[in-house]
């Protein structure tokens, strides 16, 4: 018995150590969302591309994240469907060079002249937002939203990157990441 009573002033101590850490790891958090809805949503038709029958307004997305960690000097956004060309997969956007200080872009904001920051190549060979447009009868596919929190200045980079040269040129650069997922389907 005495043993055991031994160890409760010792767990005592780590819980109230652990407690202690919550609030400061919590503050670390470092998510991305498009305002109003939650993850795992289909893309609104004005997200969709306005080419091949698709149908849309070929939109991108608001985004809004929380700050970056300490030493964030810029972000970079890269929208990837793994499902696209059977499985080999499609980048709809490649978007870097945006300033630690913003936290939201607005919807269409990968479609317009770049407000802020450098448009990368996509696989359509442009540097904006191509929207989804999936083959008729494909199963819904997944477009996956990723945001990087970089210890790069919003200049480092050249215009113009693939996706495979961004990951390339940010490796060991990157201080947090955060992704959404969102599906369309014809």
């Amino acid at each position: 018995m005495t043993r055991f009573a031994s160890l409760n002033p010792w767990l005592a101590a780590v819980a109230v150590a652990l407690c202690l850490q919550l609030p400061a790891q919590a503050a670390e958090r470092f998510t991305l969302s498009i305002p109003g809805v939650s993850d795992d949503r289909l893309f609104t038709t004005a997200n969709a591309g306005d080419g091949s029958g698709c149908g849309g307004q070929n939109l991108s997305p608001a985004l809004s994240w929380t700050p970056g960690p300490e030493g964030t000097l810029s972000y970079a956004i890269v929208m990837h469907d793994p499902d696209g060309q059977k499985g080999q997969g499609v980048d709809h956007w490649v978007h870097y060079g945006i300033k630690a200080a913003t936290h939201h872009i607005p919807a269409g904001f990968g479609t317009k002249a770049a407000i802020e920051g450098v448009g990368g190549t996509n696989s359509k060979n442009t540097t904006s937002y191509v929207g989804p447009c999936p083959p008729v009868g494909d199963s819904a596919h997944h477009y996956v939203i990723q945001l990087y929190a970089l210890d790069l200045a919003p200049d480092a980079l050249p215009a113009g990157l693939t996706r495979a040269q961004l990951m390339e040129k940010i490796n060991g650069h990157v201080l947090k990441n955060s992704s959404v997922v969102r599906r369309y389907q014809r």
